[in-house]
This record gives structure tokens, C-alpha cells and sequence, in this order.
């Protein structure tokens, strides 16, 4: 039966890191088993099933006025997924699907190894931090026992682009600088609409590549230097590999990736939610000199001045790769796979 039961869901920012350490392991300890868990989001299942591994789903509530009983119903079924799978340890990415899977699995003295991806802990994160044996952590938080500075884990696959392929799915027949624009996998409405409101502007300056998330819309035109799609997936490495500048929201995830590729970017954080964590990785960014902070609210205003401070400073956007890249850890996804070797027979 499989040793490691991986866990996270509600976005894919809580599925790629593990994708990252079930690739550590496999060259670690080939043929080590493994099962993931997350949400029924056919956006969760379907990376995972395209990545080649086995998976469940579990629903698992948000807090509402029916979150007890729907709780209840998710911590019996997370047992028995648990029984069924019987891990010998748990990696927890986080997400509201974590908290009944580690429930069941405290009251089943399986233990968990959760990574925290973000600067701040969101609630979840905080609840499994409780039971959890060993914390991870992408940013350094504590210097106590129970916690490992590693980074954040990055796909092997996403530092494999080629500028070539990217200019072949895109169709751009120039030597323009290229704007990637990211809103995360769920795609951000507001930066879309910015996007929109100024896409004639921009497009003056560069190429656009626009991942809008699904079912969300880019510019409303037809341009042979606009490229916009809900999602990318294969398509996302080749992108990495021709970007000149990057737009995105400040996820843990698309931050290490970014990094990793070493692409300046400006961030454009999503406020108040899960503890302002987005704000907070924003801010650590920006402190290694590789990305800029936009505020949503400066948006409309401010995003075609900086697209063009960034693209018309070549010096500028050079020392800002370099310095981004300090917030990649190479080894990040290895030392996480040898935390879970530890609790394996």
C-alpha cells in the first residue's frame, strides 16, 4: 500500500509543490508509493491525473453555519480514505481539505509532515501545525525543533522551457519583450480587467502572454501579439523560458516558480484573505530587489507606467532577475523527500 498519503487542495498552488517532492522521492526511492487527496475541483484532479498519479477526492467544508455536520461528514470520510490507503505519514499542503485529513489521521497516530508555502500561516495551516510532527516552512518563520526552513518545492518541468517552443504555441513573430501575465490558477478578475482596460498600450511596448484562469476572459481583441488562455500547463515552462517581465498575484507557488526562472515581476497581491499572506509574501519579495509591489487599488492607474519603467531599463530588469532568484530553493523539493524518508519502515 502506499507509504505517502499527500494532501491540499482549493487551489493548484497546494498540489504542485507536492508534485515537486513525489518527483524527489521517486529519484530518491524508486518505486515508492504514493496517493494524493484534494478537492473535487476537476482543475485539481485533472493535474493530478496528468501528472500520472493515483487520487481521491474529499468535499470538505468551509466555515458556514453548517460547518459542524459537514465536518463530521468529512472527518468520517477522510477516515476512511485513511483506512483504505493507510499511509505512513501524511504531507499536508494546506487548504481546508487538510483539517479533517489530519484530524483523522492525529486520532490515527499517523504522522504529518506540513509544509507552509506562506510568509504568514493561514487558518488551516495553523490547525494542522498542532498535530503536525514536522513543520516546513518556504519562508523562515521559527527557529524551533519542529521546524525545517526548506523553501518552496518547484516542479523539475518548469525550469525545461525553451524560448523556441514558447514561440511556436504562441505565434509571436518578433524579438519583442514578452509580459506574462498571471493570476494564479483561478486567474484574478481585476488584473483582467486592468489588463483589458490597456492592452493597446501595452501591446505598443511588448508581446502578452495572458493566463486568465478558467472561465475568466482577457482583452476583448484579436491581435497576433495577445495571447491569452484560461490555464497552461505544458504550455507554462515554455512560457517561463520567454518571458522578459512577469504580472502576478503574490501565491507562494507562482512566486518560487517565478523565482526559479528568474523572471522580474511585479506583484499584484489579493488583500485580506488567509491572513493577508499574499500582502505578506509581496513583501518579502520585493525586499530582495527582484519584484515590484503594485497595489490592486493603483491597478488602473499605475500598471502601464510600470510595465514601462521595467521593459525600458534592460540594467534594471537584469540585476531584478538575478535578485529574485534568491528566493528559489534548489534543493528544497530533496530536503523535504528525505524529511518524509524518515517515517517511512
Amino acid at each position: 500500500m502506499p507509504g505517502i498519503l499527500f494532501v491540499g487542495g482549493a487551489s493548484i498552488g497546494h498540489i504542485a509543490p507536492s508534485v515537486a517532492v513525489q518527483e524527489a522521492l521517486e529519484t530518491m526511492m524508486p518505486g515508492i508509493q504514493t496517493h494524493f487527496l484534494c478537492s473535487p475541483s476537476a482543475l485539481e484532479t485533472d493535474f493530478i491525473r496528468k501528472n500520472g498519479y493515483d487520487y481521491s477526492t474529499l468535499d470538505s467544508p468551509r466555515i458556514s453555519i453548517a460547518f459542524p455536520w459537514k465536518f463530521i461528514r468529512a472527518y468520517k470520510q477522510a477516515g476512511d480514505i485513511l483506512d483504505t490507503v493507510r499511509p505512513e505519514v501524511i504531507f499536508s499542503k494546506g487548504g481546508h481539505i487538510s483539517v479533517p485529513v489530519c484530524f483523522a489521521a492525529k486520532h490515527r497516530n499517523i504522522p504529518i509532515v506540513l509544509h507552509e508555502s506562506d510568509s504568514v500561516s493561514g487558518r488551516a495551516n495553523r490547525l494542522v501545525g498542532m498535530w503536525a510532527t514536522k513543520i516546513c516552512t518556504g519562508f523562515p518563520l521559527r527557529t524551533d525543533a519542529k521546524y525545517v526552513h526548506t523553501g518552496n518545492p518547484v516542479r523539475s518541468v518548469v525550469t525545461n522551457g525553451t524560448r523556441a517552443d514558447g514561440m511556436r504555441i504562441t505565434g509571436f513573430q518578433s524579438n519583442r519583450p514578452v509580459l506574462l501575465i498571471a493570476g494564479g490558477s483561478q486567474g484574478a478578475k481585476a488584473i483582467n480587467d486592468a489588463v483589458a482596460s490597456h492592452i493597446h498600450e501595452l501591446l505598443e511596448q511588448c508581446d502578452v502572454i495572458h493566463i486568465t484562469g478558467k472561465g475568466k476572459t482577457g482583452a476583448p481583441i484579436e491581435d497576433s501579439r495577445y495571447f491569452p488562455c484560461e490555464f497552461a500547463r505544458e504550455e507554462l515552462p515554455h512560457f517561463y523560458a520567454m518571458a522578459d517581465l512577469a504580472i502576478s498575484r503574490a501565491g507562494a507557488g507562482t512566486l518560487a516558480e517565478l523565482a526559479v526562472n528568474g523572471i522580474p515581476t511585479i506583484v499584484v497581491p489579493l488583500r485580506n484573505v488567509g491572513h493577508d499572506h499574499q500582502q505578506k509574501n509581496a513583501e518579502a519579495a520585493v525586499k530582495t530587489g527582484g519584484c515590484i509591489l503594485l497595489d490592486q487599488s493603483n491597478l488602473e492607474n499605475k500598471l502601464v507606467e510600470t510595465v514601462n519603467t521595467c521593459l525600458s531599463d534592460k540594467n534594471l530588469r537584469q540585476s531584478m532577475s538575478e535578485c529574485i532568484r534568491e528566493l528559489s530553493a534548489q534543493e528544497a523539493s530533496l530536503q523535504i523527500a528525505k524529511i518524509l524518508s524518515e517515517f517511512l519502515a
